[in-house]
Formats: structure tokens, sequence, C-alpha cells
């Protein structure tokens, strides 16, 4: 009987100590642990605009995602930082640097004329030295998050060559989600069935504020600030702004 009992304790502890010893991957799969039977995925659900007073709210949120875009496009007034492999510390990106020594990348854009932040991008890269995961947040001048979007990639997904996700997030002036859009889709942009795709479920965050997400990563401002809106550089940018709305209207 002590014998039996030995031994289920020792069965026991040695449950208990593999279940204990698994660490989690911050940016790792999560679909191993999904139990299927009850399984919701969270990130293709749909959520429609209850609140139709926010329908302009949201509207400028869009716009400003629009002249985000345009800045990209024309690789003007985009500050790009990165962090290397082994390292924490956001650092300027150095062109001539190879991909196979960053850990992330990020874009950066102030808003006009402001020394205040209007949209990061994070990209995040994987040992194939593509950009798997990207996530790009949208600031008010308050600095709350007003837009946030996730990006997904595969070749994995064994219902297309490639898959693509797109999701994004709107947020009130409380922080909470008002509406959330879903795609998901093929290298031709041809919509897919998520219920016959394998996509990748990572953990990641939906920040509040860019002072949550600056708490992260201490992205060195001051350097930028300087450039953005030293005398030297104002009048060229001031210009390339006016240019841009111009397009826009």
């Amino acid at each position: 009987m002590n014998f039996i009992k030995n031994t289920s304790l020792l069965i026991l502890l040695f449950i208990s100590f593999n279940v204990f010893s698994q660490e989690i991957d911050t940016v790792g799969s999560l679909n191993e642990e999904i139990n299927t039977e009850n399984y919701i995925d969270e990130e293709s659900l749909i959520i429609e605009l209850q609140n139709e007073s926010l329908k302009s709210y949201i509207n400028i949120t869009e716009d400003m995602l629009s002249y985000v875009n345009i800045l990209r496009d024309k690789d003007s007034l985009v500050y790009n930082l990165c962090v290397l492999k082994g390292d924490n510390k956001v650092v300027p990106l150095i062109e001539t640097g190879s991909l196979i020594e960053l850990d992330r990348k990020f874009d950066l854009i102030f808003h006009p004329n402001t020394d205040i932040i209007m949209y990061v991008r994070e990209m995040i890269l994987n040992e194939n030295q593509a950009w798997d995961y990207i996530y790009e947040r949208i600031f008010d001048e308050n600095g709350l998050t007003r837009m946030f979007i996730r990006h997904y990639s595969t070749f994995n997904s064994a219902c297309a060559a490639v898959a693509f996700e797109l999701s994004e997030y709107f947020f009130d002036e409380s922080g909470e989600v008002i509406k959330k859009t879903y795609e998901i889709f093929d290298g031709e942009h041809n919509p897919l069935n998520i219920d016959n795709c394998w996509m990748d479920r990572e953990d990641y965050v939906k920040e509040k504020s860019f002072s949550e997400l600056n708490s992260r990563y201490n992205f060195s401002l001051e350097d930028i600030k300087r450039s953005n809106i030293s005398e030297e550089n104002k009048e060229n940018k001031e210009t390339k702004i006016e240019e841009i709305e111009q397009e826009q209207e």
C-alpha cells in the first residue's frame, strides 16, 4: 500500500513539474493548445459598429490612415528604427544593414507640424527574413489609440500557396473596441474561408496609448523630434505636407 502511495505521489509530482516548466513564447503559436471542440477564433470575428454617432469618428481615423499610407508610399516623413537580434534597444535603422541582423523594424510618423507620434508600424522578422507579423497603430494628438491593424501571412495555411490575414480594430476615446473588420485572402487577393485554413495565433498587445507602447520599447524620440522640427527641415516638410493634402482633396 505504501509503495502504491509513493508511486502515485511521484507521478503527480512529475506531471506538476512538466506543466509548470513549460514557457510561453510571446510571439509563438497558440494553435497547439487549442481545444478545437469549444474553440472560438476571436481573431476572425467581425464586430459591427453599434453606435452610428461614432461613424464620423471612424471616418476621421480612416482619413488618418490614408494620410499615413500616402506618406509611406512616398517614403516621406517616415522615420525608421529597429531592434537588432540579441538586443532590446531601439536604434535608428541603418539602410546598409543586413535583414538577418534585425529582430524587428519600426516606421514612425508624426502628426503634421508637431512632435507628437501619429503612427507606429512594427514588423517582426521571422527566421526566413520575411515579415510574418505586422502591427500598425494610429494615435490621436492626445496619444490615445484610435486604430490597431494586424497583418499576418503564411505559406503553411494548407488552403492557399500563401494566405494573408488583415484585422482592423477601431477604438473609442475610452479605449473600447467599437468596430472590427477581418479579411483572409490569397496572393491574388481572392477571399479564403478561415475554416479551411490553418493560421497561426500569437500573443500580442493592442496598446491603448502611445505611452503604453513606448513603455515597452523606449523609442529614442528626442533625436527624431529634433530632426522633425528643426528650422532647417521644417519648411521642406511643411511643403511636402501641403502637397500631400492637396492630392487628397
